[in-house]
């Protein structure tokens, strides 16, 4: 199956890293595409929770429903999920490089539909487009955790992308 994958060195305590991306309520600050999550999970998130997700994908609002995998503080977070046919397998890792510095990894593992619509997301390059979105999660979370900037719960992302 093709994946998406993005790496970046974040300076911030591995533990305050994984608890930011744990807590569901930061997902539209950081993560490219998502503008509101909703569901029945904790904050922080564990194993089991089911999440409902809107984003923008191609071009367009799109709802999907994903399911909290595995959550093993503070080095990985697992979700599986699907939306407009497509499934997927976003695995996100914290792996620490010294006391206030985070190899923060976002690596997504999706299936695209079958038939014309899938036929479609692989010519426009979809590969691309999803390691471009990943390498802009990670960004925005850097520049979120690094300044320790509070600031608005903006959505991050170009909806065009």
């Amino acid at each position: 199956m093709p994946e998406a994958r993005a790496r970046r060195l974040i300076r911030a305590a591995p533990a305050l890293v994984f608890d930011f991306i744990s807590d569901i309520d930061n997902a539209p600050r950081w993560m490219f595409g998502v503008r509101e999550v909703r569901g029945t999970a904790h904050r922080p998130v564990l194993e089991g929770d089911r999440l409902h997700i809107r984003l923008v994908a191609g071009g367009r609002l799109a709802d999907s429903e994903w399911v909290i995998g595995r959550c093993v503080p503070p080095r990985l977070l697992t979700s599986s999920g699907q939306a407009l046919g497509a499934t997927g397998r976003l695995e996100v890792t914290c792996v620490a490089q010294g006391s206030q510095l985070t190899e923060v990894t976002q690596r997504l593992v999706y299936q695209l539909p079958g038939g014309p619509l899938g036929l479609l997301a692989a010519r426009f390059g979809v590969s691309s487009i999803l390691e471009l979105q990943a390498q802009r999660s990670l960004q925005a979370l850097a520049g979120i955790l690094e300044k320790g900037a509070s600031g608005s719960a903006r959505p991050v992302g170009d909806p065009a992308l």
